[in-house]
């Protein structure tokens, strides 16, 4: 009889509890509601956006950083390769031009050691007779000396660099080329370090511009919640409140509405120069692939060497054969005519020289441009490749400067509607 109504009595509490709970709930969720800093979601959301654009810029340093290193490793490679064929050269060919010179020396020295024993001799009979002075005579004994010994330092020198597997000159070439090789090893070693330097802070900024975006996104939720309890509401209380609110979100309007020309024009400036420089590089690239004669001021030097040492030889003709002459008619001495022939072996040994120098180093000459040739031309396709995505990167990073700017004014001009409308 009485268990229908203690069940009935329960059902009431119970219903009395829930009733509570719930309006509990709802007043504190009302309460939450009111709680919400409208500045607060801004200020997140800028803290995103700036993030966003943290990140865009140093992707764009990355790629401009990328060109640089690019350049320098490149400019490293070139005077590696500058230094090997330099080597090459030597081993194949300007060492024997070495040799050659060497042994024109060694002749004409012989050829002068000759006549100054001769003129010794002269002056020895001419000393007996007293014809000329002991003073003299000790003037043409000391030629014959110096000359003796400049002639057998010649020949060890001659004789020390046939029997050396490397000679000083080559000694001195594979110095330069281990020295280039260690640069350009520093350099790629440099690049490497400094390249995953900055991915890893990319990485970081990312991560964090994920963080960001998470927490702005629990932000918004509470933001759509805020404008929907405003928009229910009936009164309107807080009223000075609100035109306060209303007032220091319209400057901050203004201040960003002002920031934003001078943002976006440092960044139009940044795109165009990027711009110049990719129209800079294809231009460097066309002229570079429309050369081909070898033109180099070493090459133009040799000519003129080689067209010196024949003016020589012609003027020595000259006076060999005119002291040939007046020697037959007993005008000049033996002794004084055999200078004149000694110039000319000189000046025609010294041709010899200069020719075989000039044919030695143009075959190597024109070699070397062509392989540096080649070599400037693949590394201006790929720097053109290079600066082409630094100009992306740095145009991309204006975009996001652009539309994190009107994004961030939006979301203001947003609470500024809801802020006017709750009055």
């Amino acid at each position: 009889m009485f268990s229908p109504l203690r069940h009935l009595i329960a059902l009431l509490v119970l219903s009395s509890i829930l009733l509570t709970a719930s309006s509990s709930i709802l007043a504190q969720d009302k309460s939450d509601v009111r709680n919400i800093n409208w500045q607060t979601y801004l200020k997140s959301q800028a803290e995103w956006l700036e993030a966003r654009q943290y990140y865009a810029h140093l992707v764009a340093e990355h790629a401009k950083a990328e060109l640089q290193a690019y350049q320098q490793q490149m400019a490293a490679e070139r005077e590696l390769l500058i230094h090997e064929y330099a080597l090459k050269a030597y081993r194949e060919g300007l060492r024997e031009v070495r040799l050659i010179g060497l042994r024109n020396e060694i002749v004409v020295l012989g050829e002068k050691a000759k006549q100054a024993v001769v003129r010794r001799d002269w002056s020895i009979k001419l000393a007996n007779r007293g014809l000329i002075s002991q003073k003299e005579l000790e003037a043409d004994e000391i030629a014959v000396e110096r000359l003796s010994g400049q002639l057998n330092s010649k020949k060890d020198e001659l004789k020390l660099e046939e029997e050396k597997a490397v000679s000083s000159d080559e000694e001195d070439l594979i110095v330069a080329l281990k020295q280039a090789t260690s640069v350009l090893r520093t350099v790629s070693t440099q690049a490497a370090m400094e390249k995953a330097s900055r991915l890893e802070e990319i990485d970081k900024a990312e991560k964090e511009s994920q963080r960001i975006k998470q927490e702005l996104q629990q932000m918004q939720w509470d933001f759509e919640r805020f404008r929907e309890f405003l928009r229910q509401q009936e009164t309107r209380a807080n009223t000075s409140s609100r035109q306060a609110d209303i007032q220091m979100l319209q400057s901050d309007m203004q201040s960003a509405k002002e920031a934003e020309p001078l943002a976006i024009d440092r960044c139009d400036k940044s795109v165009e120069q990027w711009q110049r420089h990719i129209d800079d590089a294809q231009q460097t690239q066309a002229n570079l692939e429309n050369e081909v004669a070898v033109d180099s001021a070493k090459l133009r030097a040799l000519e003129a060497d080689v067209q010196g040492a024949q003016e020589k030889v012609n003027q020595s003709i000259q006076n060999e054969s005119w002291a040939n002459r007046v020697k037959r008619k007993g005008f000049i001495t033996q002794v004084l005519y055999e200078k004149y022939s000694l110039a000319l072996l000189e000046s025609r040994l010294n041709l010899n020289y200069h020719q075989q120098k000039f044919e030695a180093e143009t075959e190597i000459l024109s070699s070397q441009q062509q392989a540096l040739r080649d070599f400037d031309i693949q590394g201006l396709k790929q720097a053109t490749q290079l600066t082409t995505e630094a100009y992306r990167q740095v145009k991309s990073h204006r975009q996001f400067v652009v539309d994190n700017l009107r994004q961030q004014a939006e979301s203001q001009l947003t609470v500024l509607n809801i802020l006017k409308a709750s009055q």
